[in-house]
């Protein structure tokens, strides 16, 4: 992202709020009475960046403008100075606060520049982005050697396997390859053969940037994925998809748990910006039980 793009001011700050009467959460368990708090930030370019957490759980109360009184911290700031204050900030305000911000800021990021959000975070974390990955494929490969994700092959799942006619993608995630991110197109070296499925929950490495950067690491390691939508609702939900599209990793929307209904599906286009994630206004306000703005 080019100083320009960093030195633009964050204008408009808002955050809505969506209560769920209970949800999944994979180390948690269950979790009742649930307040989820989606963050909007605008720059002076007019581009938006998304954020989602559990602000509350099992609260019978929940102060929405006390709870978000630290966003006034990123006020007319620029992206540089706004990520300086969710590190000085972190450990004063808690994870899920800093986390929420720092979602919206990446997002913000990649939008700008019209990258999927995993490619800018990837970029900040030292591991590139997924074109240059290099990923480590099934064993199906084409006849120069290379892996072709949209390549059938064999993978060991329990004590059963996937035959070479069988489609390597689910079907919702093939679709959502079809319409977001022409994984399929793509080519990757091949590292060596996968090992058993790994199946990955939302908030069990921490923050959802967290449970990224571990689920790029162990496909670079082989691991085939399975990646459990469990408690997302928003633009975590989304993002949490597309990843598990340009991984090609099985996405599971259902499960014998508590889901709550997302807000919005992933949205199509030939290249997907940042989460992937955009509602209308009236839409977020007519859904939303309370709503807290900063000028």
């Amino acid at each position: 992202m080019d100083k320009g793009e960093m030195d633009r001011r964050i204008i408009r700050i808002e955050l809505f709020e969506f209560d769920v009467p209970c949800c999944y959460h994979h180390t948690r368990g269950k979790l009742e009475n649930c307040r989820y708090g989606l963050l909007k930030l605008t720059d002076e370019g007019g581009e938006t960046g998304w954020g989602e957490c559990l602000m509350s759980v099992g609260e019978k109360y929940f102060d929405l403008v006390n709870w978000a009184r630290f966003l006034y911290r990123f006020q007319k700031s620029t992206l540089t100075q706004a990520l300086d204050t969710v590190r000085l900030y972190r450990v004063l305000w808690g994870n899920v606060k800093a986390d929420l911000v720092e979602m919206a800021l990446y997002d913000l990021m990649a939008r700008s520049q019209r990258k999927p959000f995993v490619d800018v975070l990837g970029s900040s974390g030292g591991f590139g982005s997924f074109e240059s990955f290099g990923i480590a494929g099934h064993s199906g490969r084409s006849g120069n050697g290379f892996f072709r994700p949209g390549t059938a092959a064999a993978r060991s799942v329990g004590s059963g396997s996937r035959s070479d006619a069988e489609p390597l993608f689910s079907s919702r995630v093939r679709q959502t390859v079809g319409f977001g991110y022409a994984v399929a197109d793509r080519e990757y070296p091949v590292r060596r053969l996968f090992q058993a499925e790994r199946e990955l929950h939302p908030g069990c490495c921490g923050s959802l940037l967290d449970d990224l950067r571990n689920a790029c690491m162990l496909r670079q390691e082989g691991m085939a994925l399975v990646m459990h939508k469990d408690y997302l609702i928003g633009p975590a939900c989304c993002l949490w998809e597309h990843t598990a599209a340009v991984l090609g990793a099985d996405w599971l929307e259902e499960g014998d748990n508590p889901e709550p209904v997302r807000l919005a599906p992933l949205q199509a286009g030939e290249r997907i910006a940042g989460t992937g994630f955009q509602l209308d206004q009236p839409v977020l306000f007519a859904e939303s039980r309370a709503y807290f703005v900063v000028l």
